[in-house]
């Protein structure tokens, strides 16, 4: 079965992560997307973030967190998702582009609105005393 690679950045303000809905989706997700072929992931993450958020990240701040696998949410052929989840530095203001319907700081909540790799991201986080839930 295929694995969909992709990257992630955690991003917390306030004891909540920043997660986005793209349209057509009824779950957040942690900013990011997949690694394009002959990409690396920190090009991925560069990238992604920027085409999303609208931010650009500081590459010299790039700190890798964890690797996460999980079912990816929506996916028609039931492959899992292999995420590799990465703190980062960033200018600029974080918008919605045309694919973010919502930007959202998901807290406490996250169980019920988050995709299932979302999930394991922010209970990493609060295992790594990064965020309370």
């Amino acid at each position: 079965m295929d694995l969909i690679r992709s990257v992630a950045w955690l991003h917390v303000e306030n004891n909540k992560i920043l997660c986005v809905r793209t349209k057509g989706k009824d779950k957040f997700y942690i900013p990011g997307g997949k690694i394009d072929q002959g990409e690396n992931s920190t090009a991925a993450l560069l990238r992604e973030i920027n085409e999303e958020l609208g931010v650009t990240l500081d590459e010299n701040s790039i700190l890798p967190a964890t690797t996460i696998t999980a079912i990816a949410h929506d996916d028609s052929a039931g492959r899992d998702v292999e995420m590799q989840c990465f703190f980062a530095q960033y200018s600029g203001s974080i918008s919605e582009n045309s694919e973010i319907e919502e930007i959202k700081w998901v807290g406490s909540e996250f169980q019920e609105i988050c995709a299932p790799a979302a999930q394991l991201a922010i209970e990493f986080l609060a295992q790594h005393h990064k965020i309370r839930i």
